[in-house]
């Protein structure tokens, strides 16, 4: 009994350093069309967008309680689609605009690197180039649903709703909400995929998620 006790106890501590099974990927689903105060609807297509600005609203999504604080900033994007036909969001594409400083464009982060910077013990942001990641080398169940749950090319069947969420790094010399009361999402790119053609693209002003706050 004392030998199994022993090397449960081992077990355990070494889960405990390594991180093993440490990450459990909460269920995120995206919300009513009417949930979301920033939105713009054109063609048959509502764009939603609700940054998950503070630890605490990240943390219901994630399994982290710091990925502000780390400067990790994930945007959820909902796209309902009332066409009869499907349509694809490039993600990829997607970059946040403010309307004071021209100069920022912010893009996503992919999973990988995401993942990496969430589990580094320092929290502060690493500006140096990242090393080469191996997923190896990654907490597999902390990727899996940063993965799972990454707005790539979304696409989204006729008269249905799909969603999933960018990750993004925004200036850390002022208030997230500040910063983001003052952004736009801008996504250049829509593609119906009945025939190839390109839609509108959309830009959606966050100040509303703020005023009503």
């Amino acid at each position: 009994m004392k030998k199994r006790f022993i090397f449960i106890l081992a077990v355990s501590i070494a889960a405990a350093v390594t991180g093993i099974a440490r990450y459990r990927a909460p269920a995120w689903e995206p919300g009513q069309r009417e949930s979301y105060p920033a939105f713009l609807t054109s063609e048959g297509v509502t764009i939603a967008v609700a940054p998950l600005y503070t630890d605490a609203l990240a943390a219901r999504a994630f399994d982290k309680n710091d990925m502000i604080t780390r400067g990790i900033t994930p945007f959820a994007v909902v796209v309902f689609n009332d066409n009869n036909f499907s349509v694809e969001v490039p993600g990829l594409d997607i970059e946040l605009i403010h309307k004071d400083r021209p100069n920022i464009r912010i893009k996503t982060m992919p999973p990988n690197e995401v993942t990496w910077r969430l589990s580094q013990r320092d929290r502060t942001w690493h500006t140096q180039r990242i090393p080469r990641i191996s997923p190896r080398d990654l907490d597999r169940n902390m990727l899996e649903d940063f993965d799972d749950k990454f707005f790539m090319n979304k696409t989204v069947a006729a008269r249905s709703v799909s969603g999933g969420f960018l990750y993004l790094h925004l200036p850390q010399n002022e208030k997230v909400e500040d910063f983001l009361s003052g952004a736009t999402l801008y996504i250049p790119r829509i593609f119906r995929l009945d025939n190839g053609t390109r839609m509108i693209y959309f830009e959606i002003d966050l100040a509303p998620i703020f005023q009503q706050s």
